[in-house]
């Protein structure tokens, strides 16, 4: 009993060790040296502030960037949901029908490919500077890398276990509901994971567009009035909500692929 306790205090040990200690040491290294180097060479703060002046005009203006962040997040999330849902279908019509894979595929390579900045405008364009033209960004990134890791996890099934279910003389769908779909969540959240932080980045673009509001108004209009500092803190917040976000889909990960960490 004594050293099933021991044994689960050192993987906890060793688990904040890893996942919090070492990062944080890392990021207050490099915030000392930041700080000292701006200090030491007596950079302007219009080219790069310090961090204590980063952290001074955070705290002063954080409802201002909170309601920014806020509005951001709603558009992410709502574009992640939607991209995910579009590749995950998508990846199941490819599975049932050769066909459609070789018809769509390459079109859905090709939207990928297409830089997001020149797409921006062109979706504000069609959809007007709205929330749906960010969330429709925000799914156009979304979407390929659940597209991609989905259909390999659907494919990617072990060919005695899929034999085992045609001598039960399952059907197609139920083989996929009952096999492929369970085989394909490892892969599913890493694209859903990498997917997290592309729609935060989708978000933005999309702000600096057409918008009056949301975290790329706030980097757009701070470095219009030449206010370093406050973009500075408006970008950190952009990347704590896209940290958020991650950290979100990999603890409903370890929720339902629980069998993962087992292995």
């Amino acid at each position: 009993m004594r050293k099933g306790k021991k044994l689960s205090f050192l993987i906890f040990s060793r688990y904040i060790q890893t996942r919090i200690l070492t990062p944080a040491i890392a990021f207050i290294f490099f915030i000392f040296l930041w700080e000292l180097t701006v200090q030491n060479f007596s950079i302007s703060p219009l080219v790069l502030p310090a961090p204590s002046a980063v952290l001074k005009v955070l705290v002063e203006r954080f409802g201002y960037l909170a309601f920014h962040a806020g509005i951001t997040f709603l558009e992410a999330v709502l574009g992640f949901l939607l991209g995910s849902i579009a590749g995950f279908a998508l990846a199941t019509l490819f599975l049932f029908s050769r066909t459609a894979e070789q018809a769509i595929y390459p079109y859905a390579v090709a939207i990928k490919a297409i830089p997001l900045v020149a797409l921006a405008p062109l979706v504000v364009a069609w959809f007007g500077s709205g929330l749906f033209s960010k969330v429709f960004l925000a799914a156009i990134i979304t979407f390929f890398p659940v597209l991609v890791n989905s259909l390999d996890g659907f494919k990617s099934v072990e060919s005695d276990a899929l034999d085992l279910f045609h001598v039960w003389s399952a059907s197609q769908w139920q083989i996929f509901i009952k096999f492929r779909v369970f085989h394909a969540l490892p892969s599913l959240f890493a694209g859903l994971k990498v997917s997290s932080s592309f729609a935060i980045v989708g978000a933005v673009v999309a702000e600096f567009i057409g918008s009056e509001q949301g975290i790329g108004f706030a980097i757009k209009s701070s470095s219009y009035f030449l206010s370093t500092d406050l973009t500075f803190a408006a970008i950190l917040v952009s990347a704590l909500i896209g940290l958020a976000f991650f950290w979100l889909i990999s603890a409903l990960e370890r929720k339902i692929v629980f069998w993962k960490n087992e292995l």
